[in-house]
């Protein structure tokens, strides 16, 4: 029973009988109470981004679920494309599909992996000067002190039937959303789609909350190369292993493409070569379309063509408030 072990171990930490350790920087958490996607990744990369180019030096700190290795790994040393050490074990087995996106898309920003995120920002720190630290999927990683936690909520799965493991989708129970510093509500239809969503979630008032979609906007190539999203009504076979597939295949025809034939594969399976061949029977010479987090997990030679669907941010309210507190919680003011 989950519920009962998460609450527990609210209280423990909470009355200081388990401790958790703190990183001489801030650390500011993005994470969730459900089981699957809500959207993480993209955010943390927004935020990354966001920071970097206000002047902050910031690392982000991962668990790099379904990597083979342990311990602290470095996907990215933060140095720049083409920068030689930048990336040096970034290949999603070692670091995990997530890291290795993250590494792939943020080339000035270090990304580490390790069971103790506390470990990899001593890592960090011994080799990199580091103003402050994103925690990816972070919320019940209790064992580490954070500055500001961001829970994300998925609009459309919501809390589920607001049950925790196994009998429903939440790694903790609904009211621990009180935990956080700020609300955020994910892949949202419109702003009132949104809204609905909120409601039914027990946050207090007083504290950020704000409204996000995930947009589409270019297919890119294995070689990183971007080309605008004008699909036209194209078609092409698709496949992704992600938490929710559907909603990739959702987003897709939501993007003017007509998808022929759609694979789903659990999230973060490891594409061997009859999966390929599967995929490359099911095109039949059709382009092929996957997500960026899929494209990481795939090996060296594909046979057939390949794109990924890059994706973005975008706030449709709430960001102001949300900006603020966490440059607050950083130490920075806007300007600086």
């Amino acid at each position: 029973m989950i519920g009962p072990v998460a609450r527990c171990r609210r209280t423990l930490y909470g009355a200081g009988v388990l401790r958790s350790s703190s990183l001489p920087r801030p650390v500011v958490s993005v994470g969730n109470l459900t089981a699957g996607g809500s959207g993480k990744t993209p955010h943390v990369q927004f935020l990354a981004g966001w920071l970097s180019e206000n002047g902050v030096r910031v690392a982000i700190l991962s668990r790099g679920y379904g990597r083979k290795t342990r311990g602290v790994l470095w996907a990215s040393r933060g140095q720049g494309a083409g920068t030689a050490g930048a990336r040096e074990d970034a290949e999603a087995d070692r670091v995990g599909d997530e890291p290795a996106l993250l590494a792939s898309t943020l080339p000035g920003v270090p990304v580490l992996v390790g069971e103790s995120r506390f470990a990899a920002g001593t890592e960090c720190l011994r080799s990199l000067e580091v103003d402050a630290f994103l925690l990816d999927d972070g919320y019940q990683h209790l064992s580490l002190r954070r500055d500001m936690d961001i829970l994300l909520v998925d609009a459309v799965r919501g809390l589920g039937n607001r049950r925790t493991l196994p009998f429903g989708p939440l790694r903790e129970p609904t009211d621990h959303a009180r935990f956080a510093d700020a609300l955020v509500v994910t892949r949202c239809e419109n702003l009132e789609h949104g809204r609905a969503t909120f409601t039914a979630v027990p946050f207090p008032p007083g504290r950020p909350v704000a409204f996000t979609r995930i947009r589409p906007f270019a297919l890119v190539d294995r070689g990183g190369e971007e080309t605008p999203l004008h699909p036209g009504g194209k078609e092409v076979v698709a496949f992704s292993g992600i938490a929710q597939n559907d909603q990739f295949e959702n987003a897709l025809r939501a993007s003017g493409f007509v998808v022929r034939r759609f694979l789903g594969f659990r999230d973060h399976h490891p594409y061997r070569p009859d999966d390929l061949e599967r995929i490359r029977a099911a095109a039949d010479g059709l382009p092929v379309v996957t997500t960026e987090k899929d494209m990481v997990r795939l090996p060296g030679e594909v046979p057939f063509p390949l794109a990924a669907l890059r994706v973005r941010v975008e706030f449709l309210s709430g960001w102001e408030n949300l900006s603020r507190l966490v440059l607050e919680r950083i130490g920075r003011r806007e300007g600086r």
